[in-house]
């Protein structure tokens, strides 16, 4: 058996959490002993059983077609929308009857197997794309094991600073960091943001930059390698993680958080109500008022994430075996 990852867009123009998924899933699959490789577009090369889309949208409608011409199966592992407001309802019935949505549940219909993170968005495969149950399959993001240990490099000692809210991930609108940045500044609490400026997302970098100039207790790094010692310390030094995001599907920035059971603080949006964030405290809404609250209620209470065993199944092994195993179902 041969499988071969075929990614949404190339790398160079968008990365993020998503993407290093795909990366942390390949790797994951080849040490669960899958002969797995990524697609070579450029290959005449037709010499494999699976090809595995990561993403799926107008973009690799043609690819799904040509699979399937090929005899190949298809799995997809997909993120989705929870609907959970009225204008994202609205959004999809003005959708429902349009060409577009036709299309989508049509390529939807030819693949094999759908992977999505959680039960949740299993129930919105379901409802909104009316896929079947028993082609859906429900695997957790990765959480790298170095996350359930106890680094020995002190990030706080490097970098001057201590007792710190930590956020990390692209820097864009969507993840709200400029209210987190405020939010602090008011609260006299420290910052620390790792991550790059999201392509498109220029001017909101700029607006953050400058309070970073203004503001001694922020501190920004641009970028650390995933899962660097560096990186994990940043996380086992915080005293809390902090993603008032207005939309995501299962951050895997806080999955890292809940497993050094570091203190949460999510947005009240469906996404924060996962398992694996047990006890995070959850803003009313993105507004610098509302995430003052949450951060001061966070720290005053001195809640650590409630641990639980779930979170280790976001293991690289455990995730490794989970798609080994559909892979195998499937042929």
């Amino acid at each position: 058996m041969k499988v071969k990852y075929f990614p949404y867009q190339p790398h160079c123009f968008a990365f993020g959490g998503f993407d290093m998924q795909m990366i942390n899933a390949l790797d994951s699959v080849i040490k669960a002993g899958i002969d797995a490789g990524k697609l070579d577009v450029w290959s005449r090369d037709n010499d494999f059983d699976i090809i595995h889309l990561w993403g799926i949208g107008p973009r690799n409608y043609h690819i799904i077609d040509w699979a399937k011409k090929s005899g190949k199966i298809i799995v997809a592992t997909v993120l989705l929308p929870y609907f959970d407001t009225i204008r994202m309802n609205l959004s999809y019935y003005r959708h429902f009857l349009s060409n577009a949505h036709k299309q989508q549940l049509h390529y939807y219909s030819l693949i094999d197997k759908i992977v999505v993170v959680n039960t949740l968005q299993s129930n919105v495969l379901t409802k909104y794309y009316k896929v079947l149950t028993s082609k859906i399959e429900v695997i957790p993001n990765i959480v790298e094991d170095k996350y359930f240990e106890i680094p020995s490099y002190n990030f706080s000692k490097k970098y001057g600073i201590e007792n710190y809210v930590l956020c990390t991930g692209n820097i864009s609108t969507r993840k709200n960091q400029y209210n987190l940045a405020l939010a602090c500044i008011n609260l006299n609490l420290n910052l620390v943001l790792i991550g790059n400026i999201l392509d498109g997302e220029t001017l909101y970098g700029k607006k953050l930059e400058t309070l970073v100039i203004n503001n001694k207790n922020i501190k920004w790094i641009r970028e650390l390698p995933k899962a660097s010692e560096e990186l994990v310390a940043a996380y086992y030094n915080c005293s809390l993680y902090a993603l008032p995001s207005r939309d995501e599907t299962q951050p895997i920035s806080a999955l890292e958080a809940a497993a050094m059971r570091k203190p949460l603080v999510l947005m009240n949006k469906k996404y924060a109500h996962q398992r694996f964030y047990d006890g995070a405290k959850l803003c009313k809404s993105g507004s610098v008022k509302d995430i003052e609250v949450t951060l001061q209620e966070c720290l005053y209470s001195k809640n650590e994430t409630a641990y639980n065993h779930e979170i280790t199944k976001c293991k690289e092994q455990n995730v490794g075996e989970m798609y080994s195993k559909l892979y195998l179902a499937v042929l």
